[in-house]
């Protein structure tokens, strides 16, 4: 089995990264200057801070800035790690090179990818990529925060195929799982990805919000808002084995929230190295400039599901007005102060309630 890992970024790397390191075969699909970085020196993932692990270091990979440049084989599978919003592209670019019945497995935040793909493409699955990972240079990056992957077919299933690719993924420091409804665990990351906007808005990372109270009780409203606006749609999150327990997330962050701030705590997440400090991809797509973030396939689905069952969902309103804002107008992460997000959301709850008169 060969795997086209198409999108050589922080995730693709890791991803690719581990496949390698189990024996298989990889070819990355990514930018002049990471194609020529990995062809050169390989890839490497770096070991956590202060952690026993060492780091992962593979050579046994290539590179190429097409997907042209590819001779296919019977036994590709391809793994899909670009952004949300260059999915659709992507997978007609690659359909000009592969067979129909390739296998792609779509690593992507959001549930709309496999259904694009599936537009092009007869064997498609999903693959929660459950982690922070930053890209240090060019074909190396470091794991910052959670280590979970969960696969199956799309929209349903649990085929040998599933089961081979997470074998390839294990690692004894990653969880890995499978599942026959694995969308209902990407629903679940989404409700998770909606603190997406409001740490890059606020330029903070996760290790510190989840300890400074203020922080911790803002983003339990936001998921708490998402999570209503399924349970009001009928979208469940509910699946064995999945490892994102959401009522517990919450109720973990509500406890900091009306807690005393835990000065240690805060402290060592304040001294945290830059390339260990758990970013979420909104921050790097303000970071870069890049004049667009994936935050309507998050927060956009849960204000449109509110809307179509009559659902308020004034944080998520609120963050996707500014965050996509501040993408268009190329601004840095830290436009806004917690404290001119929440006068923002009483506001739009106003409006709400004054509509509703």
């Amino acid at each position: 089995m060969r795997y086209i890992i198409h999108g050589a970024g922080a995730v693709g790397c890791l991803v690719g990264g581990l496949l390698a390191a189990n024996g298989a075969e990889v070819i990355f699909i990514g930018r002049p200057e990471h194609a020529e970085a990995i062809n050169q020196r390989g890839v490497k993932i770096l070991a956590p801070q202060g952690s026993s692990e060492k780091d992962i270091e593979l050579t046994n990979v290539k590179a190429v800035v097409t997907p042209h440049a590819i001779n296919p084989q019977s036994d590709d599978v391809i793994m899909l790690a670009v952004k949300s919003a260059q999915v659709a592209h992507s997978a007609q670019v690659l359909r000009e090179v592969f067979n129909e019945r390739t296998p792609v497995f779509c690593l992507q935040n959001g549930i709309r990818s496999e259904e694009m793909v599936a537009q092009r493409f007869l064997s498609v699955y999903g693959l929660m990529v459950g982690l922070g990972v930053t890209l240090v240079e060019p074909g190396v990056v470091v794991n910052t925060f959670n280590r979970y992957f969960a696969l199956g077919n799309y929209p349903l299933g649990c085929d040998e195929l599933v089961q081979t690719v997470a074998a390839h993924l294990a690692h004894p420091s990653f969880s890995v799982s499978t599942h026959n409804n694995v969308m209902s665990v990407k629903w679940a990351k989404l409700i998770l990805n909606l603190n997406n906007a409001f740490l890059a808005v606020t330029d903070c990372y996760v290790q510190l919000a989840r300890v400074l109270p203020k922080f911790s009780s803002f983003m339990a409203d936001i998921y708490a808002e998402g999570m209503h606006v399924l349970d009001v749609a009928g979208i469940s999150t509910e699946e064995p084995g999945n490892p994102f327990d959401l009522k517990a997330i919450v109720a973990h962050l509500r406890s900091v929230g009306e807690s005393a701030p835990d000065e240690e705590k805060i402290r060592e997440a304040r001294e945290l190295p830059e390339h260990l400090r758990a970013h979420v991809s909104t921050w790097f797509d303000l970071k870069n400039q890049r004049g667009e973030t994936e935050v309507s396939y998050l927060t956009g689905e849960i204000i449109l599901l509110g809307e179509k069952y009559g659902v308020p969902t004034p944080y998520n309103s609120v963050l996707l007005r500014v965050a996509e804002q501040m993408a268009a107008e190329k601004q840095l992460p830290g436009r806004y102060t917690i404290e001119e997000l929440e006068e923002m959301v009483q506001q739009k709850r106003l409006e709400i309630y004054s509509a509703g008169e």
